[in-house]
């Protein structure tokens, strides 16, 4: 399963020049697709910016990412709204933050800044490409499902447990059986988010 990146931000944040580090680097040990906004715009001959046209180039990214098969999908364009983010659905965000206008007005009347970001670009140096990509590399089997895997397969241990002490004081299979499956339901929403949430932390990382 492809790791789907979604490098945004306005036009001329230098988007397109952190992506062609990533793939450069990430390309040294994985597999990477890498999708362009202009490249793709060129493909498909539509150079409509209209919020209709940013639908369809949304889902063009979409489309594209499903069918590569990479390892690493870096989808760079600049996906202007919160709605159109959830619709595209990264795994990874990386916001290019690095100008507060850009050359379109109605770009930037549209532009809505991201509500959680995994990389908030500030400033471009090439510092930024090689900490990204050790991240990635590092992360690259914590996928969400691996996330929630771990944690159930966590959880039938731990189940099991509550079953036999709650057996034990109570005497009551029944009581015992409830008390453990109303426990392992929190436990694993627990744990998910409390894993989902370490990823996001950059603290104690080499």
């Amino acid at each position: 399963m492809t790791t789907k990146i979604l490098v945004m931000g306005l036009p001329g944040s230098g988007k397109t020049t952190l992506s062609q580090d990533l793939v450069t680097r990430l390309m040294l040990t994985h597999s990477v697709s890498w999708f362009n906004a202009d490249s793709v715009r060129k493909q498909f001959n539509d150079w409509d910016f209209s919020p209709e046209g940013r639908e369809r180039q949304v889902q063009r990214m979409i489309e594209l990412a499903k069918n590569c098969g990479s390892d690493f999908t870096i989808c760079d364009f600049v996906c202007p709204t919160e709605e159109l983010r959830k619709k595209f659905n990264a795994d990874i965000i990386v916001w290019m933050d690095t100008i507060k206008e850009g050359r379109f007005e109605d770009t930037n009347k549209m532009f809505q800044p991201p509500l959680n970001a995994d990389y908030h670009v500030l400033d471009w140096t090439d510092d930024w490409a090689r900490f990204i990509t050790d991240d990635l590399s590092k992360h690259r089997s914590e996928s969400h499902r691996r996330s929630l895997v771990k944690a159930i397969s966590w959880r039938i241990i731990g189940t099991t447990e509550t079953f036999l002490i709650s057996w034990i004081i109570t005497g009551k299979v029944g009581t015992a059986g409830g008390i453990a499956a109303l426990q392992a339901v929190a436990s694993t929403l627990l744990y998910w988010y409390h894993e989902r949430i370490w990823l996001k932390i950059k603290w104690g990382k080499q």
